[in-house]
């Protein structure tokens, strides 16, 4: 009996452990997201997997059910409704990363938005894992909600109506979810900082997006800076260097390096680019007419 209460007891232990583990995992997963929620979108969208308006919609509430998984996991409220969700959720994430095997979506798969580029190899592990440790906790449900608050709530003692319980719970990981909110600082990236900044003071923004394992790309820095002084303050030259901010690349659908285009504005669909696209220093004549279109027009 002993040896039995032993092994139960470090069952509990076990199962607490990877329960918080998962929570904390989802958390940090809906915090990266919620920061940045425009990249998180785009990079839903840039699956193909789903119609712009189903993308977008869940591009935005995705990270809020992380954010619900991850604090009833932690805090052991509702942990086995959570880890069922937890389990539907994963499961789209197997099918998006496996897509990426059979069509080009980029080289990170955005699963911990801005945070972390995971490519999609790694990420289907980490998926596969995720889905274990969920299956486990809905296996050994008794044991995984014995430690935290949900398991408070049920004491005998307390003497509160099943009806209290849910409530109570409820409450406890909206204040939680909108606490965590409110702390989040909401950050652009420098990228998308500078061309808001220069749309604003009515500026056309022409983006270069390069990456450092590109052949020389000389010319087109050289063709940069003739275009900057010609064009004075009119115009908001910017580099962006893809290896650093892939979410740009993903962002404007960019694949080719170095590729420039020009954005001419920003409306509620996001930004207004010119609808060609430069490839370097061989198509200066053809950048400088589409600069000028959009000054004179």
């Amino acid at each position: 009996m002993k040896i039995e209460g032993k092994w139960s007891t470090l069952a509990i232990g076990i199962l607490t452990v990877l329960r918080v583990a998962l929570g904390v995992l989802f958390l940090i997963s809906s915090i990266s997201k919620l920061q940045y929620p425009d990249l998180f979108i785009d990079a839903v969208q840039n699956y193909h997997m789903l119609p712009v308006g189903l993308a977008d919609l869940f591009g935005t509430v995705l990270p809020w059910a992380e954010l619900f998984i991850g604090w009833c996991l932690v805090l052991g409220i509702f942990p086995t409704f959570a880890a069922a969700i937890c389990v539907l959720m994963t499961l789209s994430f197997m099918v998006g990363n496996i897509s990426s095997f059979f069509r080009d979506v980029g080289e990170a798969c955005g699963c911990l938005g801005n945070l972390v580029n995971m490519s999609h190899t790694t990420s289907l592990i980490v998926d596969v894992v995720m889905l274990s440790v969920a299956g486990l906790l809905i296996y050994q449900r008794r044991r995984a909600g014995v430690v935290g608050i949900g398991s408070l709530l049920r004491l005998e003692r307390l003497r509160l109506p099943r009806v209290a319980v849910l409530a109570l719970g409820a409450v406890i990981i909206a204040v939680a979810m909108v606490v965590t909110y409110s702390l989040i600082p909401q950050e652009k990236p420098p990228w998308k900082e500078r061309i808001d900044t220069a749309l604003k003071d009515d500026q056309v923004v022409v983006m270069f997006f390069w990456r450092r394992d590109v052949d020389d790309i000389s010319p087109v820095l050289i063709m940069y800076m003739e275009l900057r002084e010609r064009y004075g303050e009119s115009v908001d030259f910017e580099h962006v260097d893809c290896g650093q901010w892939d979410d740009a690349a993903r962002k404007f659908d960019v694949t080719d390096f170095p590729t420039l285009l020009v954005v001419e504005g920003k409306n509620s669909k996001g930004y207004i680019v010119y609808p060609q696209r430069f490839a370097g220093a061989e198509d200066r004549d053809a950048l400088v007419a589409a600069i000028d279109e959009i000054l004179v027009g």
